[in-house]
């Protein structure tokens, strides 16, 4: 019951914030966003189902209120009613529609489970040279392609791309001092967000630069001393804290390309390698514009930011990755697409085949088969990171109707 009231009470405050948009600030609020209706269905592998089904109704809504010249108030929310598998991604630890885990408030009627989470609610200050970014916001870093080693405050997966970033609680201060020049500092809250201490509160300053074919950004973190428990089995303690640098490059010539390498520092356990998450790629446009490629490669040390540990339980538990995809536009309206991202340690892969249709504007069909794969997969017994068990399926089909406004 007091989940139901806190989803009531947050849906009454978005409804308030509307009103008093259009009635303190000269320019009235902008609400835009997307639904999707999804279904699901796949054969089980692992602690799954022989058998499995999903369906999901989900909105994301955002709203944008101009306050004055220089300021602006964002917010955003995420709302679900889901059934079957998308129900049980739909609690606090699933996978969600966001790329970092499942909702906070959740509740479950006869027919479906219902969830809403708030997903941006932030003030931002923009000036000719000064710009300041407080509350609930994405503070994005580097510019991979895919795997991201260096925004590791919002981390995405290349292998579930639609997804919904989520947020840090902290604060952004940028500024510019010359055209393509930019130089940030942030602040955010520790992961736990109980830790009454601020154990685990990251804080960073970075530079970026701007040229007609290339950029690059550097990048130095410290997050304060903290003690991880949330996996009892391989607790860990950062009695010094950790401190992370590193820079992130792309660059245009025949292709484009990226490098990113971001090292995390342990001072009471101060070995190189471990430490690293690395990495580096390209893609390139083909045949006029129809067809285009993407490939990463990435390096993840075992304590590095993209590492499992108690600290990211949904991080990576080998050490080198490859992500690719290729896609076909196959009319202004029309578009395959096939990716796979690889653990080449096992090896195992999740490929996937993807066909989109804009039916109308603003209104597109989707279609996704994945296939996890690895050794049992063929009969050998070597179960992968990436592999059916892991994933919970042996095949998988999602059929989507999605609608921007």
């Amino acid at each position: 019951m007091k989940t139901v009231l806190h989803i009531k009470t947050a849906v009454s405050a978005a409804l308030v914030l509307l009103a008093a948009g259009g009635t303190v600030f000269a320019e009235g609020p902008v609400l835009s966003g997307n639904t999707e209706t999804t279904v699901f269905a796949g054969a089980g592998a692992g602690t799954s189902p022989d058998f499995f089904y999903g369906a999901e109704e989900y909105a994301n809504l955002r709203l944008k209120i101009p306050a004055g010249e220089f300021a602006s108030v964002y917010g955003a929310f995420n709302l679900i009613a889901a059934a079957g598998s998308h129900a049980a991604a739909a609690v606090p630890g699933g996978t969600g529609n966001a790329a970092g885990g499942g909702f906070s408030s959740f509740t479950a009627g006869e027919n479906y489970a219902a969830a809403l989470e708030l997903e941006r609610l932030y003030l931002q200050l923009s000036g000719d040279t000064l710009g300041l970014g407080a509350g609930l916001l994405r503070i994005p870093l580097g510019y991979s392609l895919a795997w991201g080693p260096m925004d590791f405050l919002n981390p995405g997966n290349p292998l579930v791309p639609r997804a919904r970033l989520r947020a840090v609680l902290g604060v952004l201060g940028s500024w510019y001092p010359l055209d393509g020049m930019k130089a940030f500092g942030f602040a955010a809250a520790p992961k736990d967000p109980f830790a009454l201490g601020g154990g685990g509160a990251r804080f960073g300053l970075g530079w970026e630069n701007h040229w007609p074919r290339a950029s690059l950004q550097l990048l130095a973190s410290y997050e304060s001393p903290a003690s991880y428990t949330s996996a009892p089995s391989v607790p860990a303690d950062y009695p010094l804290g950790l401190y992370r640098f590193g820079f992130s490059l792309k660059a245009e010539i025949e292709l484009g390309f990226t490098a990113e390498a971001f090292y995390t520092l342990n001072p009471d356990s101060p070995d190189f390698l471990p430490g690293l998450s690395a990495a580096a790629g390209f893609d390139y446009s083909l045949f006029d514009g129809t067809c285009y490629v993407l490939a990463e490669y990435l390096y993840s040390g075992t304590e590095s930011i993209s590492a499992a540990g108690p600290a990211n339980l949904q991080g990576k538990r080998n050490n080198h990755y490859l992500y690719a995809s290729l896609a076909w536009i196959w009319s202004d309206y029309t578009t395959v697409s096939l990716g796979a991202g690889i653990c080449l340690d096992d090896p195992s892969a999740v490929p996937s085949l993807c066909w989109e249709h804009e039916a109308f504007q603003g209104i597109t069909l989707s279609v996704e088969a994945r296939v996890p794969l690895d050794g049992d997969s063929f009969g050998n017994g070597n179960a992968g990171e990436f592999g059916p068990a892991a994933n919970g399926s042996r095949f998988s089909l999602n059929a989507g109707l999605r609608v921007k406004f």
